[in-house]
């Protein structure tokens, strides 16, 4: 095993070594994502009035369905958005503190707090205890995929970073898919929820391999021997980012760039068949086709959209022009809905999909020349876009988490006031559509990073 080990540490396998650190740290990262889906589906609709209980860890937990219902059925989201903040967060207080190596093992052993989460008491304060440790899983889920960045940064060169930077998009979508799979093709979603608990059990125990893999091949790329106070010269990096300006354009742009990618595949369902009149979970089956079209545009994204990474060209209007394009597909899904899928028209109906697709090439594809940006100003390293990545992440989160509570709060305020679904959904599809929009002068208010023009690529040739 240690030949192993020194081989992999050889400069002349720096490459290879760096992707198996960084695979393995992104399938980390993609089950936590499948789990976080599967928190969505696998809730069920608790106990009726009547005593019938539904299939889900809501019934499981005794949690009944009346007037303060809704909040209870979204606390799991909210404690698992919540913590990713946290998470996103906490990456840049351990790599100021830790090294990169003990900050992987952290992060992968808070997600394996999600296996005893599903065995808490049958009961309400069960539930609680159940939403603490989801969280806790949470932090460290989203941990991972800031990690992932320092290994991009210590192990690839320029054009090998944006490569990595574009295949390093599909485990989000991925993930999520793999979670909206099973009610695709199961006959009644029951049967998917009765399994709830195995399901969560086997997502959060997978996390052990990666585990593994970083306790025995991990290292200290990211300390040298001239770091002589890095915990103080970290602080003090941190302090910087936090008094820039840019620092907070990026976090309206990944904020603003999360609910664009994130509420479509969440919020559709309601708001789709409320804008069309029609009674909720008469097509649920079609959005669910719809979600993984929107997902799936990601595996072509690194050949299409994120080739951008590889030219000279600008970035910052190319961003905008695609979070643009992306955002009115969107919008012309909900259109298609309601004129074609609604209707039963089948040429409309297959703009539907096409729309989701488009849409999902446009806001996914895009994140790769995003995650590549960072890497091309002058002044990066490993350990400055660790931190830079896990303040943009974190604060972007707490954004998320902010739109994703009022939106879920816009129905349960509504109800009080008298309103109907129709009202509600409009409301909240017009602030998915601004809120997203908003992504766009995030970028605009950006610097262009210093890729090398092509002027300056022609003089070097002379």
């Amino acid at each position: 095993m240690q030949k192993i080990i020194n081989k992999m540490n050889n400069p002349k396998n720096k490459v290879a070594y760096g992707f198996l650190l960084w695979s393995f740290i992104s399938i980390g990262y993609l089950l936590f994502v499948a789990n976080w889906g599967f928190v969505v589906g696998l809730a069920g609709n608790g106990i009726d009035a009547n005593g019938a209980a539904d299939a889900g860890f809501l019934s499981y937990f005794k949690i009944v369905k009346n007037a303060t219902f809704d909040l209870t059925n979204n606390a799991a989201n909210w404690a698992i958005t919540l913590g990713r903040g946290i998470g996103s967060v906490a990456v840049a207080l351990l790599l100021a503190k830790f090294a990169h190596k003990y900050s992987t093992i952290i992060a992968i052993s808070l997600t394996l707090i999600g296996i005893p989460a599903q065995f808490m008491p049958a009961a309400p304060y069960g539930y609680v205890l159940f939403l603490i440790l989801i969280t806790f899983m949470a932090i460290g889920g989203t941990m991972l995929v800031i990690l992932t960045q320092p290994v991009v940064s210590a192990f690839f060169g320029k054009k090998q970073k944006s490569i990595v930077s574009q295949f390093g998009i599909w485990f989000y979508p991925l993930g999520t898919i793999i979670s909206i799979l099973p009610f695709v093709f199961a006959g009644k979603s029951s049967v998917v929820r009765e399994n709830w608990q195995l399901i969560f059990t086997i997502l959060a125990a997978l996390n052990v391999i990666p585990l593994i893999i970083i306790i025995i091949f991990g290292s200290h790329f990211d300390r040298t021997t001239t770091e002589n106070q890095p915990k103080q010269e970290g602080f003090k990096i941190l302090g910087k980012y936090l008094k820039s300006k840019a620092t907070y354009a990026w976090v309206l742009l990944y904020g603003a760039w999360l609910c664009a990618v994130v509420f479509p595949t969440s919020v559709s369902f309601n708001v789709f068949h409320d804008l069309a009149s029609i009674k909720r979970n008469t097509f649920d089956h079609e959005i669910r086709i719809w979600s993984v079209c929107f997902l799936a545009a990601v595996f072509i994204a690194p050949i299409t959209i994120g080739l951008w990474s590889k030219t000279n060209f600008k970035r910052r209007w190319f961003i905008g022009l695609i979070l643009f394009i992306g955002i009115m597909l969107y919008a012309l899904s909900a259109v298609t809905f309601i004129y074609g899928v609604a209707k039963k028209n089948v040429f409309v109906s297959a703009l539907f999909y096409i729309f989701g697709f488009l849409s999902g090439l446009c806001l996914w594809g895009i994140q790769g020349v995003m995650l590549n940006m960072p890497h091309e100003y002058k002044d990066s390293d490993p350990k400055t876009i660790g931190w830079m990545f896990s303040l943009i992440w974190g604060m972007g989160y707490i954004f998320f988490t902010i739109i994703l509570i009022g939106i879920s709060i816009i129905p349960i305020a509504g109800a009080k006031l008298g309103g109907n679904n129709y009202i509600y959904s409009t409301i909240t599809f017009i602030v998915l559509i601004v809120v997203s929009l908003s992504a766009i002068l995030g970028a605009f208010l950006l610097k262009e990073p210093s890729t090398q023009t092509n002027e300056q690529a022609k003089m070097q040739t002379k």
